[in-house]
């Protein structure tokens, strides 16, 4: 599922971005039988240069579920730089107009009290894929892949 879901990511991605990395991890637990097999994609309006590295970047996350019949995709879109508390709301709303259950998560990095010296504004949301058995199946989640392809294509551009 895993491989299939990467190879459909990619083809519906090009058209709204770049995918500029991808790897692949894998974690086996000390504890139990369990392996975690996962695939890390990033993603952005274009590839980036030194001088563009402030603009925002999707990183998307493939996780298998239910011995690989199914795919759990979490999203996670980052925008560095400080912003005000107007432009966040706005930013944030007109994310929610693409994906209603989208949270916001506001990190700060300080090296002394009362110095911020780096902030990230990160956008959220995840969605279960079911690997499809019927030609109907197929179609829905050809639909769902073109929805989101576009959607992060448009959450990447926000400003």
């Amino acid at each position: 599922m895993l491989q299939f879901l990467v190879e459909q990511l990619n083809e519906h991605l090009a058209t709204h971005g770049t995918i500029v990395d991808v790897l692949l991890r894998s974690d086996q637990s000390l504890m139990e039988e369990q392996e975690i097999r996962e695939v890390i994609l990033t993603f952005a309006e274009e590839e980036q240069s030194e001088e563009q590295s402030g603009k925002p970047l999707a990183t998307i996350h493939l996780f298998e579920l239910e011995e690989a019949e199914s795919c759990e995709v979490e999203v996670e879109v980052e925008f560095t730089g400080e912003r005000t508390a107007e432009g966040t709301c706005v930013m944030w709303e007109q994310a929610r107009a693409l994906i209603p259950k989208i949270s916001l998560t506001e990190k700060k990095r300080y090296l002394e009290p009362g110095q911020s010296v780096q902030t990230a504004y990160i956008l959220d949301y995840h969605f279960i894929l079911d690997s499809p058995k019927t030609e109907e199946e197929a179609s829905q989640f050809a639909r769902v892949l073109k929805q989101f392809s576009s959607d992060l294509g448009k959450l990447v551009r926000l400003s």
